[in-house]
């Protein structure tokens, strides 16, 4: 099979084909190594032949080795393994016969229904018999290949057993390689949906006080109105325009475009903003610091009455604070999952409500105390 298609194939389905190829494969060794060494000893034809047929119905016995064949083919391939290992003269030369009812008592034992040591046990008994009656006058003898034949049997049922415990962890692989690949893809719809939400969300709140606004002075002061009803536009085309970005993956947070943005936006909703420091450049968390900046402002459009808001900026931190909270703010589900993707990169979002000053500080060191970068795992925990 050529590399490029072999690749394209699921590595569940190459491990399937590859442990039911090297079965059959075996199977087949068994029969060309023997029926040379028969018919180069001068082996009955009649022998070689059986062997020949026991081989092959042994053969696609192996090919159901995952998950057991039809019953009929089962007991067709323990059946004609143990006459031809029970029936035809025991000596040296037909002592590798053994191994072909060793394989049907393998793949039978090591699969359900009958994956049990006491069905093993039976098999066991039933290879040894042609050795006691062949060899009963001589003990030591008799002995020698009573332990040669149990350790055959024992170390072909320990083959197909540990086969079956491999399978079964790449089973569990697997399955957890799939659960991870449907986790990302989850986590990856809920970032987008957080991203379209934080987008809309705003230029939603936002356009519908620039609507009231023009509303109220529609009547007194029709040019204000107007200018309130062009702003709404605009935010409208951009948030179109941002939206089309995302649904392209196009769109890259950065802080110092979500405090162009959250000034634009507070300021046309009327609230007095003071920009105080400058932002850090080139920080690792930057995105984080971007997605800090705007869930304050979504939160402060739509769940507070602020007269003044203050961005303060510093090289670690970002704090935000506004004076529209009258009450203690519970913790916002969007700045809870916030906390959680800076604490993975070593740092931390914080609030705290005092005087009627709700403040929300978000804080993260270039260089991690181990001495990693804090930015090793910030665009990770932003695309989580």
């Amino acid at each position: 099979m050529p590399r490029s298609t072999r690749d394209r194939l699921p590595a569940l389905t190459r491990m399937r084909r590859y442990v039911t190829a090297s079965f059959v494969a075996m199977v087949a060794f068994f029969a060309f190594f023997f029926g040379a060494t028969l018919v180069g000893d001068g082996g009955s034809i009649g022998v070689v032949a059986a062997m020949i047929a026991v081989s092959v119905v042994v053969a696609v016995h192996a090919a159901f080795w995952e998950r057991g064949g039809p019953w009929w083919l089962t007991a067709l391939s323990l059946i004609s393994s143990a006459a031809l290992w029970l029936l035809v003269p025991f000596d040296g030369q037909t002592a590798g016969l053994l191994l072909y009812f060793g394989v049907a008592v393998g793949l039978t034992t090591t699969t359900p229904p009958f994956a049990s040591w006491w069905w093993f046990a039976i098999g066991l008994a039933v290879a040894v018999a042609p050795v006691v009656v062949a060899e009963r006058d001589d003990v030591g003898t008799l002995s020698f290949l009573l332990i040669v034949t149990a350790a055959v049997m024992t170390s072909i049922y320990v083959v197909f057993r540990l086969n079956r415990y491999a399978f079964d962890l790449y089973l569990e692989i697997d399955a957890a390689r799939e659960t991870t690949a449907e986790l990302a893809v989850v986590r990856e719809r809920y970032r987008f949906s957080v991203d379209l939400h934080d987008i809309q969300g705003q230029a939603l709140h936002v356009s519908r006080l620039q609507l009231q606004l023009a509303d109220k002075t529609l009547d007194r002061d029709p040019e204000a109105a107007r200018a309130h009803l062009r702003e709404a536009e605009q935010l409208i085309v951009q948030t179109i325009a941002e939206t089309r970005r995302l649904a392209f993956g196009e769109r890259r947070l950065t802080l110092a475009g979500e405090l162009a943005n959250s000034t634009e936006l507070i300021r046309a909703a009327g609230i007095d903003l003071t920009v105080e420091g400058t932002a850090p450049v080139g920080h690792p968390a930057d995105d984080l610091f971007g997605h800090a900046v705007r869930e304050a402002t979504t939160n402060l459009l739509r769940h507070a009455q602020a007269e003044r808001v203050t961005i303060q900026l510093a090289d670690d931190s970002v704090a935000v604070l506004n004076d529209g909270a009258l009450e203690p703010t519970r913790v916002l589900s969007g700045l809870a999952r916030l906390g959680e993707r800076f604490a993975e990169v070593g740092g931390a979002l914080g609030t705290r409500h005092a005087d009627g000053v709700f403040r929300l500080e978000a804080r993260a060191e270039r260089v991690r105390r181990d001495g990693s970068a804090s930015a090793t795992r910030a665009s990770s925990a932003v695309a989580s």
